[in-house]
């Protein structure tokens, strides 16, 4: 049994439990104890689901004493984001006047983990609404003074405090991914439309991503063919890959996330891939993009789902929906024109290779209540430093792996995002999963809240 259990990975666990060398029960409250000493330290969890996920353990004790066949989770203990319809579980979404919100039945991806034997012990903090990158409720276990990222913050604190063995997040601009570099865990956002996001609380229709967050490559995979029932098919057979690169897309990286870039870039040809310099599309051909579309299809939504309560929204969400009022009609067109070539511009690199490698944020997480960074000698406000590298790829709709390449103190390092062509979701896990061993990264967990 690994020596710390609640650090161990979904792999881990999941074959502990198949050897009976702990049951599902023991295993969840086990959970249960560490979530009720360091969540009210850190707020991770917006509520803890405790009864329910006992229950949830027994049964899946009963079924394996009794040598049914088991599902590929069952037994290990996860918490979905709480802007995703979890019962009995309040899925707030942030959002004040929601918080009295219970949905009636689990969103179809609950459902299928739970169907998978999974024991959901709780749902997870997120920035109100999803629209930060911040998610103030939640502190980071190993920098309590920096930011956990968000909109997923929630699900990256949860694992990064081993709170749970996975985690769910949604990712519109980076929500999954920059969390996932903020904590050092590994986070996956899927080929676009492949994981329903049916009862999951919309922010923009169009980019809205639902993906699971671990703690290594490995468990992506057994997390998400459980998610998207065709995901064995995204995998191909090939003999030798080819990774691309391009400097200029992250010219205004810090020196932390260029060594993060070129780490990862040493273990893949250390793993025997070919490296090959592609043209990107810019970080700045999509930020305009992104701000139009983002305000307009949010606001399409939520004027809709909430009339006249704009004054009820945190200041992120409603500066935001306020700006949406500005967005003629005919932007919204143009920047989905511009979007569409964007998108072919990135899908013609994969005519050339395999994947592409990028840092996921451009500088090392920064603190918590910090309003703009600097970036390149240039002030930047937080949010868009924080979504410069990552919102292109909800646009053009690329199956992304956000991986740990470089840490350099407890909670600070910088990760890569391993992006993949359209559909190949198995095939991109796979390779982060290969440069995962090599760098075999040793991250400092321990606590420090």
């Amino acid at each position: 049994m690994p020596s710390d259990l609640a650090f161990a990975t979904l792999t881990e666990v999941s074959r502990e439990l198949g050897r009976r060398r702990i049951s599902a029960e023991e295993l969840t409250r086990l959970q249960l104890d560490r979530i009720a000493t360091v969540n009210p330290k850190i707020g991770a969890l917006t509520e803890v689901l405790a009864t329910t996920a006992i229950a949830e353990a027994r049964a899946v004790d009963r079924a394996r004493k009794a040598g049914r066949v088991l599902g590929p989770l069952a037994g290990v203990p996860l918490a979905p984001k709480d802007i995703i319809d979890t019962t009995p579980a309040i899925c707030s979404a942030g959002l004040p006047f929601l918080l009295d919100y219970r949905p009636e039945r689990d969103a179809p991806v609950v459902r299928r983990l739970r169907r998978a034997g999974a024991v959901v012990v709780g749902v997870t903090a997120t920035d109100p609404g999803a629209f930060g990158v911040r998610t103030l409720a939640a502190t980071h276990p190993q920098a309590p003074a920096l930011t956990v990222g968000g909109s997923s913050g929630g699900s990256g604190a949860a694992m990064a405090a081993g709170l749970c063995y996975a985690a769910l997040g949604t990712d519109t601009g980076g929500s999954i991914r920059i969390p996932a570099a903020c904590c050092q865990i590994v986070g996956f956002k899927p080929t676009r439309t492949r994981v329903s996001t049916e009862g999951v609380r919309p922010l923009v229709w169009s980019l809205d991503h639902v993906g699971p967050m671990t703690r290594s490559a490995r468990d992506l995979a057994a997390v998400q063919e459980v998610l998207d029932p065709r995901f064995a098919r995204t995998a191909t057979r090939r003999r030798r890959v080819t990774i691309g690169c391009d400097p200029r897309y992250s010219a205004d990286a810090s020196p932390l996330a260029s060594r993060a870039v070129a780490r990862a870039l040493k273990a893949a040809r250390d793993a025997g891939m070919a490296i090959r310099t592609v043209s990107l599309p810019t970080p700045d051909d999509i930020l305009d993009v992104h701000l139009v579309v983002f305000c307009s299809e949010s606001a399409a939504y939520h004027f809709d789902a909430f009339p006249g309560r704009l004054d009820e929204y945190p200041p992120t969400p409603r500066l935001l929906l306020t700006m949406a009022r500005d967005h003629r009609g005919y932007e919204y067109v143009q920047a989905m024109r511009r979007r569409a070539e964007i998108t072919a511009r990135m899908q013609a690199v994969f005519d050339e290779v395999d994947a592409v490698i990028v840092p996921t944020l451009p500088l090392a997480p920064p603190r918590r209540t910090a309003e703009t960074v600097e970036l390149d000698g240039k002030t930047v406000d937080f949010t868009f430093a924080l979504i410069r590298y990552t919102c292109l790829f909800d646009h053009t709709g690329n199956p992304v792996v956000s991986l740990p390449a470089v840490t350099e103190a407890p909670g600070v390092g910088a990760s890569v995002q391993i992006v993949g062509p359209l559909n190949r979701d198995a095939d991109t896990i796979a390779l982060a999963v290969k440069l995962e061993v090599v760098l075999n990264l040793k991250i400092d967990r321990r606590l420090r809240v």
